[in-house]
């Protein structure tokens, strides 16, 4: 690792805390510190952890490669790690140009990989290729205001792209044609599917790498959840070592080979209520999980690194530190069970503590854990003392 870390160097380019956070430590953990060019949103951040050598802030996707390009040109080659859809795209859009400086996810040409973030092209692709075990769900292309010609309600409205926040403006579970009439006049994007809505029991997602441009792929972890709210993402979850079959690994290595990809990703599904899964999406980086699956004994930073640098990944050296385990969102957790007074506080507590794995926090990093647990009771006691001189 020491000849890899004089050779090359990391930049996570983030969005999302908890998924930047988890790269950030995953990298860390290794002993490789990451640079972080931090895509400025309305949340929180992840600077502050005790793993990063640098904080930029920028605008825009486009503003952040560019800077890229500006600050980290020399000799030394880059791994540019990412939890943004946009920037993966923007990433592949500008391949010619960044593949002999950095060290991205990519589909081993200019473009290709952004015609596969569509949800209509995964869907194709996961039709084209499925064994049987997997169900595709029903599914029309059409521009806001259509109605649907074949699917029966209820249906639910997607983006093509999951590309910034607008995928979540456009997403709504419509019973009858009244409701969709009523979500096209919030959804603001012209170009939407429409989808059979399946009655989930849960969601089951599953971790993994594709390299080699897709000719190899390794899935260790599986994981659903145990707290799950309609319309919104989990909050506790229990991940495991993969055990859904060889005939759906195929499927995937199918499925990458013919994306061609490198990467690190993520396939979900929906579980109905008679256990059969439905193809939900392929996230094609980094998700609030990643180093839930590091402290279980399967860091994807290192093996996407080992994927490149080797050309292989020694799968026989892995092993698992903990097996099942628990990773808790504490945060969100506690406000969307404990203040609304759906569970308890000592059913809460019992809960926290019996999680192996925190999306926040690590008492490896306590000084950002801290500064953000405090950081609420900051700002108040600032409100009162700017409140008080205006007075």
């Amino acid at each position: 690792m020491n000849n890899i870390k004089e050779e090359f160097g990391v930049i996570v380019f983030g969005q999302f805390c908890y998924n930047s956070l988890g790269q950030i430590r995953s990298f860390g953990e290794i002993g490789i510190k990451p640079d972080v060019i931090w895509l400025q949103n309305e949340y929180h951040t992840p600077e502050g952890s005790r793993y990063i050598n640098k904080f930029h802030t920028v605008q825009t996707c486009e503003e952040g490669l560019d800077y890229i390009v500006q600050n980290y040109s020399g000799t030394k080659k880059y791994f540019v790690s990412t939890d943004i859809d946009d920037a993966v795209s923007l990433l592949n859009e500008r391949y010619d140009e960044f593949k002999d400086r950095y060290i991205f996810f990519n589909a081993s040409e200019k473009g290709r990989l952004t015609n596969f973030l569509k949800k209509e092209k995964q869907l194709e692709i996961m039709q084209k290729f499925s064994r049987g075990g997997v169900y595709i769900p029903q599914y029309e292309c059409v521009r806001k205001g259509d109605l649907p010609k074949k699917l029966n309600y209820p249906i639910i409205t997607k983006a093509v792209a999951s590309f910034n926040y607008s995928w979540k403006e456009s997403s709504f579970i419509c019973r009858d044609e009244e409701e969709l009439l009523q979500a096209y006049e919030s959804i603001q994007t012209d170009e939407l599917i429409l989808q059979e809505y399946i009655e989930k029991d849960n969601e089951v997602a599953l971790e993994g790498i594709s390299y080699n441009n897709g000719q190899s792929i390794y899935v260790p972890i599986q994981g659903e959840y145990l707290r799950l709210p309609e319309g919104n993402f989990g909050t506790f979850k229990r991940n495991e070592c993969y055990k859904l079959g060889d005939e759906l690994l195929q499927t995937l290595g199918d499925i990458f080979k013919e994306i061609g990809y490198n990467g690190v990703f993520e396939v979900e599904f929906i579980r109905d209520k008679k256990g059969e899964l439905y193809f939900l999406e392929i996230n094609f980086r980094y998700t609030q999980y990643n180093h839930a699956l590091a402290d279980m004994g399967i860091n994807l930073c290192k093996l996407w690194i080992d994927s490149v640098v080797l050309g292989r990944i020694n799968v026989q050296e892995i092993k698992f530190k903990k097996n099942p385990a628990l990773v808790m969102n504490e945060n969100r957790d506690f406000k969307d069970y404990v203040l609304t007074a759906k569970i308890g506080l000592f059913k809460w507590i019992k809960d926290f503590i019996r999680s192996d794995s925190y999306y926040l926090w690590d008492i490896k990093d306590i000084k950002y854990c801290i500064s953000f647990y405090f950081l609420p009771f900051k700002e108040r006691l600032k409100n009162r003392i700017l409140k008080k001189i205006k007075l």
